[in-house]
């Protein structure tokens, strides 16, 4: 059964065999003191991925035309993705279901098609965006996922 934290998933799965310690207790603290700004997060980027996607796509144009051209439904799709999981992971305070669950695939998809540095670039721009129009708090929350894909693809 998934938890809305990590940290619950891992700890009910053995709940008959140990209590929760010390830093289990602070990170779950951490997670219910933060969670306000994480579901406003969520909210905004679900509310704005068309918008977001559509700008970092047109900035992404202006670099690789030929790309955006032929690629553009599946750009979209990508980059409509990344926002979904990485809100999800937001939401959760969970890089490793953000890793799990899009960019280890995603990382070699890409790669394969070997077009790992545009893409990069697509996620930096989608960064960009989401700079521009979340809150600040609400951006630096998503700022570790998107390190995360430009990291992933450039080092795949």
């Amino acid at each position: 059964m998934l938890t809305m934290n990590r940290t619950l998933d891992e700890k009910i799965s053995v709940i008959d065999r140990v209590y929760l310690n010390d830093s289990d207790i602070y990170n779950l603290e951490r997670f219910a003191s933060s969670f306000s700004l994480r579901v406003k997060t969520y909210n905004l980027l679900r509310d704005r991925a068309d918008e977001i996607t559509i700008r970092a796509l047109q900035l992404l144009a202006q670099q690789y035309p030929e790309l955006v051209q032929k690629q553009l439904q599946r750009c979209k799709y990508d980059m409509s993705n990344m926002i979904r999981y990485a809100s999800l992971a937001v939401l959760r305070d969970d890089e490793l279901f953000f890793r799990e669950a899009l960019m280890d695939w995603l990382a070699n998809i890409i790669n394969s098609y070997q077009i790992a540095k545009e893409c990069s670039t697509a996620y930096r721009l989608l960064q960009v965006v989401i700079d521009e129009r979340l809150p600040a708090e609400c951006a630096a929350l998503v700022k570790p996922y998107s390190d995360m894909a430009i990291s992933s693809l450039l080092n795949a």
